[in-house]
């Protein structure tokens, strides 16, 4: 066979090459690399915005919110706790709650990394603290809504949403056990702890352990939480687009949260 025969195979396959280094080439240098935070949000230091001991209109003294965002009535404190719920923003704090996952991506031969993040502000839950750590008698939990993860890149979300199975399993629910090194959290100060409790997501349950920082000013609380697990532990399929890119075998986990006493 003369190499000219051979040329339109050769040309196709070139093509393909290039169309692969192209996606490849968007998908990675056309967006930026993402950062983990590594600190809760800041309060705001203008005096119309500083937190207050008086519940603001955003929640309800006589409960907590269920999955809907409804209360739920009876759910009160224990003696010498204080019952927190999660709140969407508050006046005091420089920005939202949000859920986040940080995972790498990998270009592949090439060994380009690149830091994919997706988000959503879906979040809810209550949890209730004293000095001694979590009240043993109101479950301590975050939940978050899968469907709404949303990255820079719409075929990623796909992929996520396919991975995690979010047609059966809308929701990620953590379910605290214990808090260690705590020792209650007043008014100006900050905490840094080890949150530890069951994740549930795909339909799997984990133990898993998260590195927390919160800070209270008045009857608001701004926290960081941090986790990091490998996909195979939830049985969560290693995404692959095309053969061209590829996911690292473990992924971390940010939740920003805001929340407020409800009492």
């Amino acid at each position: 066979m003369s190499l000219l025969a051979t040329w339109p195979a050769r040309i196709v396959v070139a093509a393909i090459i290039l169309l692969l280094a192209t996606a490849a080439a968007w998908w990675f240098f056309i967006r930026e690399d993402n950062q983990l935070a590594t600190a809760p949000q800041d309060f705001r230091e203008t005096p119309a915005a500083e937190a207050s001991d008086t519940p603001s209109a955003s929640v309800e003294p006589s409960g907590t919110r269920d999955e809907a965002g409804s209360t739920t009535p009876g759910v009160t404190a224990s003696d010498g706790y204080e019952l927190f719920v999660i709140v969407a923003e508050h006046p005091a704090v420089d920005g939202q709650t949000e859920a986040a996952y940080f995972a790498g991506e990998q270009l592949a031969r090439l060994g380009v990394p690149s830091t994919a993040k997706g988000t959503t502000v879906d979040v809810s839950g209550q949890f209730s603290l004293g000095a001694e750590g979590l009240d043993p008698a109101v479950p301590a939990t975050i939940r978050v809504g899968l469907a709404t993860l949303t990255s820079d890149e719409g075929r990623r979300d796909n992929r996520v949403r396919e991975a995690l199975q979010v047609s059966q399993h809308p929701t990620a629910t953590f379910t605290a056990e214990r808090i260690e090194g705590w020792s209650g959290i007043a008014d100006g100060e900050s905490v840094v702890a080890t949150l530890v409790g069951t994740l549930e997501l795909r339909g799997v349950q984990r133990q898993v352990s998260w590195e927390l920082e919160a800070v209270r000013q008045g009857n608001v609380i701004s926290a960081l939480a941090t986790t990091s697990f490998l996909y195979e532990d939830f049985g969560i399929p290693l995404l692959n687009i095309g053969g061209v890119v590829s996911v690292e075998e473990d992924v971390t986990l940010q939740v920003q949260l805001i929340a407020e006493a409800a009492g």
